[in-house]
């Protein structure tokens, strides 16, 4: 890769916040890795007036060649289903004939324009050069929280497959400095599955491990003291993959677990970095970091559940000190409010809930903005308000009569585009049914969890002392929404604890205290792990699960 123009611009980027159709355009990219054909480049201009030159690989889709990069900051994006528009770039030249997936996100004068979904257009051996221009990239987000001249700091981190979170800490233990940026593997699939795809073709570990490591020498370079330790706690699958891990018994069933963490690990320009325990294929040290954190800080009752919602659902259901019951499921980005037509993380006019007025739908957006996007809280407040006006059912189908009169208001929003429903919003936006569709694979996929490990455990939901909710879907969330669309049983609400993000909580403890990770050690080892997908029940539950209620049967 080379540069031309204003030298240094990306450095600036180097820290800043927030299923279907992806194996075979992701597959076919990794197929193509290490297979350059000589002369592919790709000349992009970005919003800062800079001109670089990457080498393109046949086989990958225009989006991975951008964003796999190394040079350039990636969106969130919805792993290559052409829904969320993210991925957009306009052609100078040679732009390709549009496919239906850029109709549907972009508009006729765009499309005129030469404006295209990166990730619905694949590299072939005969592909021209290409010349395109960038949107601007994710603001850059970080806060110094005390100034430190040189003093010595360690450094949390919590890895998550849509995002990265530090907190560098003083010998005191106070805050030196935190952070998020999207997680840099962003350009390969925004789940757990894409990337695995991805690193399991030759070279394709190496070029995502690169990613991250960078990411995380970036933000040792640039604070304040010297870093002596970092602890990154992270799912199973980005764990192995920074660190170059056999992945093999991850990305097939029946799926195995080779590296166990509980080790201190060597990566080249980083001070040694602390794992945490993996506990299952599946279930990984972000959760058992979270698991000792959310104990640490609130001494919970037995039973209790710890549910660490992302890309992937983590469930742990401790019913003794050193007796849990763990699942796992996958359930896509959507509540990190990536791959849903408007969908983005809560950052400034993002909406975090909608409320029901008698002149309609009102949204609350994020610092008083104007809506610009929808956070995974508002996408569930919108379907929960829907639902009590009639206009949904619980199936999740769009009523187009109903009986109520403020039900009939809202159904005069609503209109067809190209044979799908949409639901116009306030400030432009829209849903439409594949919206609420993700969103009610999402809540199957939770509550068939939550009844499984309650089954295995002899439990009943009424017995669940505490439900700690963790991840950015806490930080929002309205307990009557998750009862309502039947994520729980009705009345667990008034038992839902957010804690935010208790993996970088963990991460941190495990610095400070170091002689707890034996500890956590041997609670990890009485762990009893399900594979729910394993269980040949498994899809007709997940399809009895496919409603917006809380119905089914429990112990």
């Amino acid at each position: 890769m080379s540069r031309q123009g204003s030298a240094g611009i990306f450095s600036n980027y180097a820290i800043c916040v927030p299923n279907k159709s992806i194996p075979i355009l992701l597959l076919a990219f990794a197929r193509g890795l290490g297979q350059c054909r000589p002369g592919m480049q790709i000349t992009v201009h970005t919003v800062a007036d800079e001109i670089l030159t990457l080498d393109a690989v046949p086989g990958q889709t225009l989006a991975q060649a951008l964003w796999l990069s190394g040079g350039l900051p990636a969106p969130p994006l919805c792993s290559g289903l052409g829904r969320c528009g993210r991925c957009r770039v306009r052609f100078i030249r040679h732009a390709p004939m549009p496919v239906p997936e850029d109709g549907l996100a972009l508009g006729p004068a765009e499309l005129d324009r030469g404006w295209r979904l990166a990730c619905r257009h694949l590299l072939h051996a005969r592909t021209p050069d290409m010349e395109v221009e960038l949107p601007a990239p994710p603001a850059p987000r970080r806060c110094l929280d005390a100034v430190v001249s040189g003093a010595p700091l360690r450094l949390a981190v919590d890895l998550g497959t849509t995002s990265l979170h530090w907190r560098a800490l003083t010998p005191d233990g106070a805050t030196a400095a935190h952070g998020e940026e999207l997680n840099p593997q962003m350009g390969a699939g925004s789940d757990v599955m894409s990337r695995l795809a991805t690193a399991a073709r030759p070279g394709g570990e190496a070029r995502l491990a690169a990613l991250v490591r960078a990411a995380l020498q970036r933000i040792v370079a640039e604070l304040p003291g010297p870093v002596t330790e970092l602890c990154v706690a992270a799912n199973t699958a980005m764990t192995a993959i920074l660190l170059e891990k056999d992945i093999s018994g991850l990305t097939a069933a029946p799926y195995r677990l080779d590296y166990t963490g509980h080790t201190v690990e060597t990566l080249a320009g980083l001070p040694p970095i602390y794992v945490p325990p993996l506990p299952s294929p599946f279930v990984g040290g972000d959760v058992s970091a979270g698991l000792i954190a959310v104990e640490e800080r609130y001494r919970p009752g037995y039973p209790f559940l710890l549910a660490d919602l992302g890309t992937n659902g983590e469930f742990v259901l401790a019913v003794a000190p050193n007796k849990a019951f763990l699942a796992s499921v996958p359930l896509g980005p959507a509540l990190e409010g990536i791959g849903l037509t408007f969908g983005d993380m809560a950052g400034p006019g993002a909406v975090t809930a909608f409320v029901l007025t008698p002149s309609g739908l009102a949204p609350t957006v994020r610092e008083g903005a104007s809506p610009q996007r929808i956070c995974g809280t508002g996408y569930l407040s919108l379907v929960h308000v829907l639902l009590r006006a009639g206009l949904l059912t619980p199936e999740g189908n769009f009523v187009y009569a109903p009986s109520s009169p403020l039900g009939g208001r809202l159904a005069s929003l609503l209109t067809d585009v190209q044979h799908e429903p949409r639901l116009i919003l306030p400030g432009g936006l829209y849903l439409t049914a594949r919206d609420v569709e993700e969103i009610l694979k999402v809540k199957a996929a939770f509550s068939l969890a939550l009844e499984r490990l309650l089954r295995a455990a002899g439990c009943a939901a009424a017995e669940l002392r505490h439900i700690f909710l963790a991840g950015a879907l806490g930080e929002h969330v309205v307990p009557a929404d998750l009862e309502r669309l039947g994520f729980l049983p009705p009345g667990a609400g008034a038992r839902l604890i957010c804690v935010g993000n208790s993996s970088l909580d963990g991460a941190q403890l495990l610095l400070e205290q170091p002689s707890r990770r034996d500890c956590l050690e041997r609670r990890s080892a009485g762990c009893v792990a399900l594979d729910l997908t394993a269980d040949p029940s498994f899809t007709a539950e997940y399809m009895r699960h496919m409603r917006f209620d809380y119905d089914t049967p429990l112990p």
